[in-house]
């Protein structure tokens, strides 16, 4: 079997949030969760390779979290790019709002939104991926 092509996946940014609180946990969060559909590719993999000149793939992207009255709204945007080079390919993204949000629960309410808005991505991310790979 061939080997696996290496993808570098960078801390995904929060650009705006309504709450501090979660710039340091949600970009944890996307991460490892886009990290668990690169490797349960068969073509892709989150581990560097042992040659250090091997070309992969780059990932990165920016999240905003928003708060309008009791509605929350967050955006993703992924980005696709080649590795070491950092040369885009292309791009995803993805918005959804949770209406009418519980203050009690908005903890659970915002990782809901996040989950929904990465589980949606990452299949059409990971087939990108798989398509370029060699």
């Amino acid at each position: 079997m061939a080997d696996k092509t290496y993808v570098c996946i960078d801390t995904i940014a929060v650009k705006e949030s309504f709450d501090n609180k979660y710039k340091a946990t949600l970009p944890k969060r996307v991460g490892a969760a886009l990290a668990k559909a690169v490797d349960r590719s068969s073509k892709l993999t989150t581990k560097p390779p042992a040659d250090k000149k091997a070309e992969g793939f780059y990932l990165s992207g920016t999240l905003a979290l928003t708060k309008a009255g009791t509605d929350i709204t967050a955006a993703l945007e992924l980005v696709l790019a080649t590795w070491p080079k950092k040369s885009m390919f292309n791009r995803a993204t993805k918005g959804a709002t949770f209406e009418k949000s519980n203050p009690a629960k908005i903890d659970k309410e915002v990782d809901e939104l996040i989950d929904t808005l990465v589980d949606t991505l990452q299949p059409q991310v990971v087939k990108a991926l798989e398509k370029r790979a060699k």
